[in-house]
């Protein structure tokens, strides 16, 4: 194993390493999972649309491996309803803002396709929070931060020495609670009832992307221009 680790090493740094500057587009399904909320029949639930863009720096090593920095300002949402004691259906809605910063591994074949698995971590600048048709901030009974795990797949659209342009899908789900301490003594995101035992909150967010990258330098260019796409060839 240490054989193969020092291969790996030695190889990686023989590899060509170039550097791709571009901006990123993200739109797909959002919510939460909470087992309470989830096992409770007086509650239904309705995944979100959640919509992200930034910026993104690629270190590449090589043709097949590389390194993406994505700093993407980002929107999440959940909705649910909760029939209470007088058998009327309230609509609770949460939503919350924040920034989101990737670092995702991506392995990439000689045909364009590639997967990617890294982790994220989502500061919350902003939350809210409905019962009926009453909004309140929420920022304090929300988390300041918390980690998610993401896996993807895609591949490249387009390629030459000027642009790429790269597509996916990616899932990501979090590792850690969405809810702070406070929130959760007052029983947060569900405060408006009880549970026999605090459950925690874990986000969740599945969906589309739109990459568009440049490439730094004549070596990053020459490399952009060389790969391969996932319909068609490259630029040649």
């Amino acid at each position: 194993m240490l054989l193969l680790a020092l291969f790996a090493l030695h190889s990686t740094f023989q590899a060509q390493v170039w550097l791709e500057l571009g901006a990123k587009g993200m739109m797909g399904m959002t919510g939460f999972y909470n087992k309470n909320i989830v096992d409770d029949s007086r509650h239904d639930t309705q995944f979100g649309l959640g919509l992200s863009v930034g910026g993104v720096a690629a270190i590449n090593f090589g043709e097949n491996h590389g390194l993406n920095f994505e700093v993407l300002s980002a929107t999440h949402h959940q909705s649910m309803s909760y029939r209470g004691d007088d058998g009327i259906n309230n609509t609770v809605n949460i939503e919350w803002k924040s920034t989101d910063a990737y670092l995702m591994y991506r392995w990439y074949r000689n045909n364009g396709a590639f997967v990617e698995v890294g982790p994220k971590i989502t500061y919350i600048n902003e939350a809210q929070q409905s019962f009926g048709t009453d909004w309140a901030k929420v920022s304090d009974k929300y988390a300041s931060r918390y980690t998610s795990a993401a896996f993807g797949v895609g591949g490249f659209v387009t390629t030459s020495q000027v642009v790429v342009i790269k597509t996916g899908i990616r899932a990501e789900y979090a590792l850690t609670d969405l809810i702070s301490d406070e929130g959760q003594m007052e029983g947060y995101p569900a405060y408006y009832t009880t549970f026999d035992s605090y459950r925690e909150t874990r986000p969740f967010r599945a969906g589309f992307y739109l990459e568009v990258t440049f490439g730094v330098g004549g070596i990053a260019k020459s490399m952009c221009g060389s790969r391969g796409m996932i319909w068609g060839t490259g630029y040649n």
